[in-house]
């Protein structure tokens, strides 16, 4: 390998390596110190971690570890590719190393070299016994690419150790560099739209920028750059989210453009300007998505993760106030030791722009509302790939903070039946029709029938927010499901569910809620769910039935806990529909059915055409067919309108709000 940098390592001290350059903290002193004062917990939590490692005891449950471990593995001798059990993420986690980064923390906070001493002791053991070979479960290209930006960011930490020998800095590049030279001979179809590319190359441009310059390490930067660019043009829509549908894996992949965004920035290394517009809008959607406990939503394969250090991070390196009225007042953890303890004081002094009611993802197919204490998201686009889950039209709703209905998670990979426990259409808050799932599986990964979303639409218009989409899953039974949501206002939401098909069938409607409160059935249409002082009550007209039933949510990966959900069904033939109403807080609201009638033609509509709901000082009308035919509005209770969906407030005798005309 003809590199200036290879040839010269056997001369290359600690000074030579680091030379006068700041990556990510810059001071570590002062960055524990503000860690130390804001996040205590956590920093405790990094030194018993990193305990663990010098004990040689891993377990993998930091927050952004991918693939969670929930029993500890203790090695005599470390045993790089052991697998315990059936599932070989346990290999995988291993051979990122992000416990050696938690070693560095350590170091840093305690000034104790034992932490040095292990990092540079598992370093060598690993360089020395786990050879490269492209067939290893330690060296696919998502390890590499994770190692070599943990081992770049971990060994920053020991600078000034005397740990850090020359002999160890010889093997530590050797050992980067093999892997960046690994990383540039794989390139193809399957990397350029795969989160797996992502990662690799962001570990390339870390380890390009890290490693002292030369020219192999200059072809490294500008081939990781060109990638990343093409990577993030096609995998991140226009709206602003990643494809795979996976509210993780569009952070992990967040996660690797800011640590690309802000070491150009650091070093004045050009990036193409519509990849960084393009990671700021994903860094955007990333904060509007997320939830008012600060997690993340656990779309697709997704864990309850705190994501605020990537909101915070994001806000700081793009200096946007929408962005930053998502974190906390301080700088988190983890986002410290990212940007430093300078750029936290600039972050603390930053403005904030409050977020608009509506935040809509048509590309996507994502709406999320927020007022006063609500939160509620809503998604009904394409299914994206493998990480994704059957979910289209699927909500999730917070109220005051507290989780009310939630996405079960994903538990595991395994090709087994707990994979479609969590991945199927009746794990999420939609409905099904004759049982069926929307896709049809034909393993962990791939599905055999596919769907297509329609028409996605979204209004605020006089405080109210509403909501529509549609899709094809059940097409092949000759059926259409469509769902319209309406937040009357931030304790009213109604959910209006339709199916259109020929011949008789069954509509069911699942309801899942978090495990951390009480569902209680109240009677064939009606039920509760309460945690302290966090209520909610569903009414739901045209249903026969409302049961009950054991479930589990997986919050994270390896890991599941006893839940209860609620399936409420009904009958039809050709179309049915149910309309649930959803009241949020201490009052309980019974709501009515009105009829509706015709002004031109004096009859009194059908409920498969058109129907009324009056709750608490509102009446809802709601179309389900075209029926203004030729120049007809209707009457309810009083009132006259016209529209697809109308809402009419205290005081209003005629036109109301239209909210689909």
């Amino acid at each position: 390998m003809e590199s200036a940098l290879w040839n010269n390592i056997m001369d290359m001290t600690q000074n030579d390596f680091f030379q006068d350059r700041r990556f990510f903290f810059d001071d570590a002193k002062a960055t524990a110190e503000y860690a130390l004062r804001y996040s205590p917990d956590e920093c405790r939590k990094i030194i018993r971690t990193a305990d663990d490692t010098i004990e040689q005891r891993f377990i993998f449950n930091l927050r952004w570890d991918l693939e969670q471990t929930q029993v500890p593995v203790v090695f005599d001798d470390i045993d790089w590719l052991y697998q315990p059990g059936d599932d070989p993420e346990f290999i995988y986690a291993f051979n990122r190393m992000r416990f050696w980064i938690c070693l560095g923390q350590a170091y840093a906070i305690t000034g104790d070299e034992k932490y040095a001493r292990c990092f540079v002791s598992q370093l060598m053991h690993w360089i020395r016994t786990v050879p490269f070979s492209p067939e290893s479960k330690a060296w696919r290209t998502i390890e590499t690419g994770i190692r070599m930006e943990h081992w770049c960011k971990a060994i920053q930490y020991f600078r000034g150790s005397p740990c850090l020998t020359d002999d160890v800095i010889d093997a530590f590049v050797r050992s980067v560099t093999e892997h960046a030279e690994y990383i540039m001979g794989v390139w193809n179809s399957y990397n350029l739209l795969s989160n797996w590319g992502i990662l690799a190359n962001h570990g390339l441009f870390v380890a390009s920028v890290v490693l002292p310059e030369d020219d192999r390490t200059i072809i490294w930067r500008k081939t990781a750059v060109e990638r990343l660019a093409a990577e993030a043009e096609i995998q991140i829509y226009d709206d602003g989210v990643h494809w795979e549908q996976s509210a993780m894996y569009h952070n992990e992949v967040l996660h690797c453009m800011l640590d690309v965004v802000l070491l150009a920035q650091r070093f004045s290394i050009d990036l193409p300007p519509s990849f960084t517009e393009r990671i700021h809008k994903a860094a955007l959607a990333s904060a509007l998505m997320q939830k008012p406990d600060g997690s993340e939503p656990m779309s697709g394969d997704s864990d309850d993760i705190d994501q605020r250090d990537l909101t915070e991070k994001s806000a700081y390196i793009f200096s946007d106030p929408v962005i930053r009225s998502f974190g906390e007042d301080h700088m988190t953890f983890d986002a410290v030791w990212d940007a430093g303890a300078d750029a936290a004081s600039i972050y603390e002094g930053m403005e904030s722009k409050p977020s608009p009611m509506l935040s809509a993802f048509p590309d996507s197919g994502h709406v999320v509302y927020r007022c006063g204490d609500t939160y509620l998201s809503f998604k009904d686009g394409p299914i994206g790939a493998g990480h994704s889950h059957a979910d289209q039209t699927h909500v999730d709703l917070a109220f005051g903070g507290c989780d009310i209905l939630i996405d079960p998670g994903r538990y595991t990979y395994v090709d087994k039946p707990e994979r479609y426990e969590f991945k199927d259409s009746s794990a999420h808050n939609l409905v099904t029709i004759d049982g069926m799932n929307s896709y049809v599986k034909k393993d962990s990964w791939e599905y055999s029938k596919m769907s297509e979303s329609y028409g996605l639409k979204w209004k605020e218009k006089g405080g109210m927010a509403f909501i529509k989409g549609g899709h094809l899953g059940y097409i092949f039974s000759s059926s259409f499901v469509s769902r319209k949501i309406v937040a009357v206002d931030p304790s009213i939401i109604v959910v209006i569910d339709e199916c259109y098909g020929r011949g008789r069938h069954t509509m069911d409607g699942y309801w899942h809620f978090s495990e951390k409160g009480d569902v209680e059935i109240l009677s064939d249409q009606s039920f509760s769910f309460c945690q302290g002082d966090c209520r909610a009550s569903f009414a739901v007209l045209n249903a026969e039935s409302a049961v009950s039933f054991g479930s589990r949510i997986s919050r994270h990966y390896n890991q599941a806990s006893e839940n209860v959900s609620v399936k409420v069904s009904r009958g039809y033939e050709d179309f049915g529909s149910l309309i649930t109403v959803i009241s949020l807080g201490s009052g309980s609201i019974s709501p009515v059915k009105l009829p509706v009638k015709s002004n031109f033609k004096g009859i009194t509509f059908s409920d498969k055409e058109i129907e009324a709901v009056k709750i608490g000082e509102y009446i809802l009308v709601v179309s389900h067919y075209e029926w203004g035919s030729p120049t007809d509005s209707f009457s309810v209770d009083g009132h006259t309108g016209w529209g697809r969906l109308v809402v009419f407030g205290l005081g209003d005798r005629d036109i109301g709000t239209v909210l689909e005309a």
